[in-house]
């Protein structure tokens, strides 16, 4: 992980370096949109830089659908582990929040631990005898 950091800096200040030189901030580029009576003039820097700023824009706007659907399933287990009639133990070792306000670890601690306990249960009922 920390390698992957120190090679995203270093890359990060190579293109810095690479797109701050004189020619790309002194050299026009001309996009014309076809079809269309537009046409977009400026710097290479300005342009790379508004057409990065865009495909992050909209990588973003792709990933929120899942975000939104992942927030609402988590929200409904919620509801269903609030509603269960045994409370969530938490695991041996590990404390319970101590504020209100669960940590998104603490949630996922508890959601693993009602799914042990669930898969523990069904594991120890004695298999179904098959009489011919």
């Amino acid at each position: 992980m920390r390698l992957a950091i120190v090679l995203l800096v270093v890359v990060t200040v190579l293109g810095v370096l690479l797109a701050t030189q004189d020619a790309n901030l002194t050299n026009d580029v001309r996009i014309a949109l076809p079809f269309v009576d537009v046409d977009w003039t400026g710097p290479v820097l300005w342009m790379v830089g508004g057409w990065f700023g865009a495909g992050l824009l909209l990588g973003y706007l792709v990933a929120l659908p899942g975000r939104v659907g992942a927030s609402l399933r988590a929200r409904k287990i919620e509801k269903q582990l609030a509603t269960s009639d045994e409370p969530v133990k938490p695991s041996a070792g590990r404390k319970p929040a101590a504020s209100s306000s669960a940590t998104e670890a603490d949630e996922m601690q508890k959601l693993a631990d009602e799914v042990a306990r669930r898969t523990e249960s069904v594991q120890n009922q004695p298999p179904p005898s098959q009489t011919i």
